[in-house]
């Protein structure tokens, strides 16, 4: 697909690659859609998943039954899709990958330096080490405590930046 832009003397006709380079909204063009989805209802969703991902983490931190190493992975997806959301909302493309040091990374410098004051390596390793076993140390209650404690503190600041109003 194509989308055209006209000018006073020439009239020329852009890829969607030129159009839209590497964004969301690249993406949303060459799906087909007319114009691309606001970039805030996109970050909305990502950040809905968020907290549905850290109820997660602390309903099966809560239960005895369940592993704690499944809590801590919950907590890390929580992390991993508040941080794309801001991702999103600044229009820069979530990369495939799980180290939450390097999304925030992603993000302009001074936003994303607000992030090295939180334990983000705490949680990175959870999106491998708890997902395959190794020569690891099984997950204890306190981990998934410590795990759920530092995602809630990277939604705390993903989301007044996504929805200033408060949570919907």
């Amino acid at each position: 697909r194509s989308r055209s832009t006209s000018s006073l003397s020439t009239r020329r006709t852009l890829t969607t690659k030129q159009a839209f380079p590497d964004s969301c909204a690249r993406r949303c063009a060459r799906g087909g859609y007319l114009s691309p989805p606001d970039p805030t209802d996109i970050a909305r969703r990502w950040l809905r998943w968020a907290d549905e991902d850290l109820a997660l983490a602390e309903h099966t931190a809560a239960d005895s039954d369940v592993v704690a190493r499944g809590a801590c992975v919950w907590a890390h997806q929580a992390a991993e899709k508040a941080l794309k959301a801001l991702l999103i909302l600044r229009d820069i493309d979530p990369p495939k990958l799980h180290d939450l040091d390097r999304l925030t990374q992603r993000l302009p410098d001074d936003e994303g330096q607000a992030f090295g004051r939180i334990e983000l390596p705490e949680l990175t390793r959870w999106s491998m080490e708890g997902r395959f076993p190794a020569d690891l140390d099984e997950a204890t209650h306190a981990d998934a405590v410590r795990a759920i404690a530092v995602a809630r503190q990277v939604l705390a600041m993903v989301r007044p930046r996504i929805t200033p109003e408060g949570p919907e």
